[in-house]
């Protein structure tokens, strides 16, 4: 990193290895307490200075080997060819900032810092032929705008089940498949549920055997029995859908003081293996992470987490008391409690004797009383394990995905509303200025929706980064924690995201970004297939250039020339001349030429004060 040290502006606020150092000539002397102040300092590896303005004037702090200056005599610059001596005016706008800009990547800095160190007395005229990568305001805060729509726009409704390498647990929870058959099992054998259900199977299969048994010459004792044995079935039925009904209703949702009840009914409660917190979790992320990766909508995801949330999320046993009163209704009860008589007439029983018994069979309903007591265990393990069994791993799922889906929602809230600020700052700037090809730049404009994905990816990929805290606090079910620091570190990152949009540019990956998302044939498309980046770079230093001095001060250089190379690292490989400096940012490529002054034209000043 480079510090930038303005003495037109104020005192010296920090130091770094790199400093670079702007003031005006006539002022540089008064800056001499400050100047030792950084050139003693240990923090510092190289100092270089930029001179603006005529007559340059030296303090003695840049006296000696140290001495690295660079003297822009008119930052407007001319079109000078050194090896001709034929100059031209030039744009008529300072170049100062582009120059600043320049020295502020640390690779062009090395290099200039130690060229200059080759050069005579360590001060140069710069001058440069550049190419521009700006991207166009117009474009940059069009596409600003469309993936703040992006990130903020309309949530749709995914009906979509989730589905991820990992996904054995939410898939359970949410009801997306069907529940295992080992969670299906719920009655510990011979505990007091199973009892009481085999006790009323076995007795309403006792009626229904002793009916099988009657026959034609059965005596009345033997109907009696019958109906005796129908009434204890419809008992023992009656009995066990009023206790499935009382534990669905003082139970309702599963917590540590209902496993005791459970436990004394004969019911299996415990969480089974692969769904505890952290697998649930983990199966999130890795749902996240994947749609992260496949540059899949945010707001769509955010409605998948809250449809997850709102379908894992149980309701209660207490819920499903109804469903009893369906499945075995009261009507069957009573046909059970007081069955109806067989034909008493003799000429019906002599004649009709097979048709009425199976009228009998029809009335006392022992059919319907095996399938509704059948279906009242099957709903009993059925809801103790979605309800009971798994009702704190739902419990946790939803609570988690809801989480999820609301620290994304105020991740797209935070990011729409700060990349529309960027926009609107983007489209009250101006283009790029005349003393740069603008080759780049116009192609650039002609790439919107390619800029649009690569700013799209990039802040997906910071997306995992935001995240990253509040895992643990998902799992560990502290859930409010993981929204703790999230609006510091998305604030944070998108500063650092805006500095590397205006200092490196999209061709560069910034820090946090993990995957392509197209760059690569932006780069290709941009900057490989221009020839002003091939002519810039192969420029000559002897040849016409802009030099940022005026007319007057050509007298003062010599008519020999130093290059600096440089070019952003996504165009290397390009078949460039040897010796360019590969820079980290994507805004500039070409010839930086320090020309030497002749002897005698720096005055050293060494009253202190300027004068």
């Amino acid at each position: 990193m480079v510090v930038v040290l303005d003495l037109r502006k104020g005192e010296l606020e920090r130091l770094g290895s790199r400093v670079l150092v702007v003031a005006d000539t006539e002022r540089l002397a008064a800056g001499q307490r400050v100047l030792q102040e950084v050139f003693s300092s240990r923090l510092v590896r190289a100092v270089l200075v930029v001179a603006v303005g005529p007559d340059v004037r030296l303090p003695p702090a840049l006296d000696g080997e140290s001495r690295r200056v660079l003297w822009v005599g008119d930052p407007c610059g001319i079109l000078w060819d050194a090896d001709t001596g034929e100059a031209a005016h030039g744009p008529g706008v300072s170049s100062e900032a582009i120059l600043i800009d320049l020295l502020t990547q640390p690779e062009v800095f090395d290099e200039v810092v130690n060229s200059l160190g080759d050069i005579p007395y360590g001060t140069a005229s710069p001058g440069w032929r550049i190419v521009a990568g700006r991207i166009d305001p117009e474009v940059l805060a069009q596409a600003f705008r469309e993936v703040a729509e992006r990130f903020h726009g309309p949530v749709p409704q995914d009906t979509a089940s989730f589905n991820s390498p990992l996904a054995t647990a939410l898939p359970v929870l949410s009801g997306t498949v069907d529940l295992p058959a080992d969670l299906l099992d719920a009655l510990i054998p011979e505990g007091p549920m199973d009892r009481l259900y085999r006790q009323a199977a076995a007795q309403v299969d006792r009626a229904a055997r002793a009916l099988d048994d009657l026959s034609y010459f059965s005596p009345a004792p033997a109907r009696a029995a019958i109906t005796d044995e129908v009434i204890a079935a419809g008992r023992a039925l009656a009995e066990f859908r009023d206790t499935v009904a009382r534990l669905f209703s003082d139970i309702d949702h599963a917590d540590e003081a209902a496993a005791e009840t459970l436990a004394f009914h004969g019911i299996r409660f415990a969480t089974p293996a692969g769904m505890g917190s952290a697998e649930i979790v983990g199966e999130l992320r890795a749902d996240v992470d994947a749609a992260l990766a496949e540059r899949k909508s945010l707001t769509r995801l955010v409605s998948r987490l809250r449809q997850l949330a709102d379908h894992s999320a149980p309701i209660g046993s207490a819920a499903f008391v109804g469903d009893l009163r369906r499945i075995c209704p009261d009507e069957l009860l009573n046909a059970l409690h007081a069955p109806a008589d067989f034909p008493a007439r003799l000429v019906d029983r002599f004649v009709f004797w097979r048709r009425s018994r199976a009228w009998w069979r029809e009335q006392l309903s022992l059919g319907a009383a095996r399938t509704a007591l059948d279906e009242l265990r099957s709903r009993l393990e059925r809801v103790a394990a979605s309800e009971w069994t798994l009702g704190r791993a739902r419990t946790h799922t939803s609570d988690a995905a809801r989480m999820l889906a609301a620290v994304l929602n105020e991740v797209c809230g935070q990011v729409s509303g700060t990349l529309m600020d960027w926009s609107r700052a983007e489209a009250g700037q101006a283009a790029a200025g005349p003393a740069l090809d603008e080759e780049v730049t116009v192609r650039l404009r002609d790439r919107g929706g390619q800029l649009r994905e690569v700013i799209t990816g990039d802040l997906l990929d910071a997306v995992s980064g935001w995240l990253e805290p509040g895992w643990t606090s998902l799992e560990h079910g502290d859930y409010r924690d993981a929204q703790s620091g999230l609006e510091l570190r998305v604030d944070e990152t998108l500063r650092q995201y805006r500095y590397h949009l205006v200092h490196r540019g999209v061709q560069e990956r910034p820090d946090f970004g993990t995957g392509d998302a197209g760059r690569q044939q932006l780069v290709d498309a941009v900057w490989r297939q221009s020839q002003q980046v091939v002519r810039a770079l192969s420029a000559q230093p002897g040849g016409q250039m802009l030099q940022l001095c005026g007319d007057r001060d050509l007298a003062a250089l010599l008519h020999q020339a130093y290059a600096v190379r440089f070019a952003p690292r996504a165009v290397r490989g390009q078949g460039n001349p040897p010796g360019v400096v590969w820079t980290r940012s994507g805004q500039y490529a070409g010839t930086l030429r320090l020309v030497p002054l002749r002897p005698g034209t720096v005055e050293e000043n060494w009253s202190g004060d300027g004068t």
